[in-house]
């Protein structure tokens, strides 16, 4: 392997493509190098929720990226032990690489005591190139994956847009409802989202929704529950849902509309969920085109 890239990458953001493009930029062959699960959620426990990409999300948008060569390392007690001279033995007795490149705050080994400099020296002693990619700073300081998940906590989410590159999305199968939002004339679809992945701040939000390869996304009003064990709600505009059920789909979020209403009764629900669709319908007719 000639260039490794290595990094938790949780997002894949604008901070990250900077580092991933400086990897590819060379020639020969190039390695992204990750942690499954990232440093942060074993640190935390199984049950966190702040994930801004699941390990499948994450490698489609490597892929998409163009970056098919993916190491996956277990983020484990083993791992957490070992010394940063260990960890870059055992890896470089993996990869043969003659180059790697790393963000500027890239931590590795026991207590994150494995520093760029570190990396630079023991690198620079074996022969091998080191590129510390600096920080891409946006919004008055450096793009960072706690930054935009405080965005998304807050429902900001054309700002935390910006730093991701993209439209937040999550992606979940679809189970089947209470059928309540048919009755009342929204059929939506329930989407169980993996219980590691961040939602956005509770509400209403003007979205779309993706069935699969081959298929356009469809604009939608999206609800994100305050209960994170639902389901993430999402009714498709001028368009008829088949059998889906079962089937793995994605929704995107552009704009914040409102917050869960509590205490209505099932005609306000509908009230609401009409104006939902129509503030949608608004949206759409703004921005002409979303970038999904």
């Amino acid at each position: 392997m000639d260039t490794i890239t290595l990094g938790n990458f949780d997002g894949i953001h604008t901070g990250h493509l900077k580092v991933i493009e400086k990897a590819r930029s060379f020639d020969g062959d190039a390695c992204l190098v990750c942690f499954e699960p990232v440093a942060r959620q074993y640190f935390t426990d199984r049950s966190w929720s702040r994930r801004l990409t699941t390990v499948s999300e994450r490698a489609e948008i490597l892929g998409k990226l163009g970056m098919n060569k993916i190491m996956i390392i277990p983020f484990d007690a083993e791992t957490v032990e070992k010394s940063p001279d260990e960890f870059l033995s055992e890896l470089l007795e993996t990869e043969k690489f003659s180059r790697i490149v790393v963000g500027y705050d890239f931590h590795f080994g026991r207590n994150r005591s494995g520093t760029v400099e570190y990396l630079y020296q023991w690198c620079t002693s074996r022969e091998i190139d080191t590129i510390i990619v600096p920080p891409l700073n946006c919004g008055g300081g450096p793009v960072k994956s706690e930054k935009i998940r405080l965005l998304l906590e807050k429902g900001e989410l054309l700002q935390a847009e910006e730093l991701l590159g993209r439209v937040y999305s999550v992606t979940g199968v679809v189970s089947r409802g209470k059928g309540q939002g048919r009755q009342i004339g929204f059929p939506t679809l329930n989407v169980r989202v993996p219980g590691c992945k961040l939602l956005p701040k509770p509400g209403s939000y003007a979205g779309y929704v993706h069935t699969g390869s081959g298929s356009k996304p469809v604009h939608a009003a999206v609800f994100v529950p305050e209960c994170a064990a639902e389901p993430v709600e999402a009714y498709m505009l001028d368009h008829r849902v088949g059998d889906v059920y079962g089937s793995a789909v994605s929704v995107g979020f552009r704009k914040r509309l409102r917050d869960v209403a509590s205490s209505v009764s099932i005609e306000e629900v509908k009230e609401l969920i009409a104006i939902d669709v129509e503030n949608v319908r608004q949206y759409v007719l703004k921005e002409n085109e979303w970038r999904i």
